[in-house]
């Protein structure tokens, strides 16, 4: 009877221990925003990040002022001339390698925004909607000059100008978007890493 006893009481802490280390109703929402959100982020920033690396790369291939200034033989003396250095030509095939990757980060970052979205749906989470909805206009503005990047890339003699100016409508799309996504993960609880 005694072991019947201590049998019983050792299943019923037992018991006790399982049922209070259960998470609350909410842990897997978290966990599962945890995830998405966290992916929706890298994404959005490896965008932002490919955009940088291309502007960084269009900005070396362009010409700097001419400055180098020499007589010219055979013309009267005291009129120079200035030379303008050989110009480099953006590549193409980097180009479009910047402009796919680019294109890659924003698709999987739009994933993992869907996916909160439908959970904030489910959840009837009309602050967490509403914050989706304004990440989501950003984005879409960043994918419609995507878009334009790409076109721009496509060509055989690559507008530089252009494409600066189709990275930095991108970059700056993304920014307000990740800034926005920063302080819905902040609201929904998500600790963010140190930025470095």
């Amino acid at each position: 009877m005694k072991s019947l006893a201590v049998i019983l009481l050792v299943v019923g802490g037992l018991c006790a221990d399982i049922g209070l280390a259960q998470s609350d109703a909410g842990a897997k929402a978290r966990g599962q925003y945890n995830f998405y959100g966290r992916g929706a982020r890298n994404a959005m920033r490896g965008a932002r990040e490919s955009t940088g690396s291309f502007r960084e790369y269009v900005r070396g291939t362009q010409p700097a002022e001419p400055q180098i200034v020499r007589e010219q033989p055979g013309v009267r003396e005291g009129v120079v001339i200035r030379e303008q250095p050989g110009v480099i030509i953006v590549s193409p095939q980097i180009a479009q390698a910047a402009a796919d990757e680019i294109g890659d980060y924003i698709t999987k970052s739009e994933k993992h925004l869907a996916w909160m979205r439908r959970q904030a749906e489910a959840n009837k989470d009309k602050e967490t909607l509403a914050s989706l909805d304004s990440i989501d206009r950003n984005l879409a503005e960043a994918k419609r000059n995507h878009v334009t990047l790409c076109s721009c890339c496509m060509e055989d003699n690559i507008d530089a100008k252009a494409a600066m100016a189709c990275c930095q409508t991108i970059d700056a799309a993304l920014g307000k978007a990740i800034s926005e996504h920063d302080a819905l993960m902040k609201r929904l609880g998500e600790t963010l890493p140190v930025k470095k």
